[in-house]
């Protein structure tokens, strides 16, 4: 039976998974199907999104690769009635394989650092006719991206963010309070490079809006622009290469990086004022 695209971007995600987990577990495909009784070629199929599972054999799965729970809640996530957007899919896939990833953001702090509370509040206001569960699920999503940051050998992050972004409440005080100290963590403990542009440059070169830039180890670069449904990915060598000139000027547009904590310090400390 031919499944639509939505279908096969679901096993996509199981699969991406799958792979994770074994590889983690140090097993090959051929170690792992008997415990789960299939074939080799069953779990290859699995782990490239070419067929889906029953929740049967995504307990079976969890179990034999000490998952704690974690595969089976990515199985059920995936086939929930209401389906997380597509790019919610596509985009966590793409950043577990990069080696280095920039963004530039002017509206709110990026997804990949975003705390849940933050999270929360910004999808309610993105989506006011969202149902609770599906911005739980989306939430939990977004979550999960951030466990690249936590890699053996994580990927170079660097971001340029607008000021205002820093000074814009979200929620309430305890939110932004919340969401400032995670990001002086993690600048602090050196999982990525941030960078705030003035608010009153004399020049703009990210006037087009958000991006991202995506580099690996063993594949063409890719590009992503944000717009009102998600984001659009792109392979075009040349306008992937425009986005990389763009996050250049960027960067040396922005405040450095020791200036930019200072000033997130700065704003942090009048939340408590």
């Amino acid at each position: 039976m031919r499944m639509d695209k939505r279908g096969k971007a679901k096993w996509r995600r199981v699969g991406e998974e799958l792979t994770a987990l074994r590889q983690r577990k140090g097993l090959k495909q051929a170690q792992l199907a008997p415990d789960i009784n299939v074939v080799p070629a069953h779990i290859s199929a699995w782990e490239h999104g070419k067929r889906g599972m029953t929740e049967d054999q995504a307990l079976r799965l969890d179990q034999a690769l000490d998952a704690n729970g974690r595969f089976h809640r990515v199985w059920k996530n995936a086939n929930a009635p209401k389906q997380l957007p597509e790019w919610y899919e596509r985009v966590p896939g793409i950043e577990r394989k990069v080696s280095e990833l920039r963004e530039y953001q002017c509206l709110l702090f990026p997804g990949l650092i975003q705390t849940p509370d933050y999270a929360r509040v910004a999808i309610q206001d993105a989506s006011p006719w969202t149902s609770p569960a599906e911005v739980a699920r989306m939430v939990e999503s977004r979550m999960q991206r951030q466990e690249i940051l936590y890699k053996e050998h994580p990927p170079l992050v660097s971001m340029v963010v607008e000021a205002s972004v820093l000074n814009r409440v979200m929620g309430d005080r305890t939110v932004m309070a919340g969401q400032l100290d995670s990001l002086l963590a993690l600048v602090e403990e050196g999982r990525l490079r941030f960078q705030s542009m003035p608010s009153e440059p004399q020049r703009h070169p990210g006037s087009a809006g958000p991006f991202c830039v995506y580099t690996f180890p063993d594949a063409p670069a890719l590009a992503s622009a944000e717009y009102a449904g998600g984001e659009m990915l792109m392979d075009d060598l040349e306008k992937v290469q425009q986005r990389m000139t763009i996050f250049g000027f960027l960067q040396a547009d922005a405040l450095s990086l020791d200036a930019t904590v200072e000033l997130v310090r700065t704003i942090r400390k009048s939340i408590d004022e």
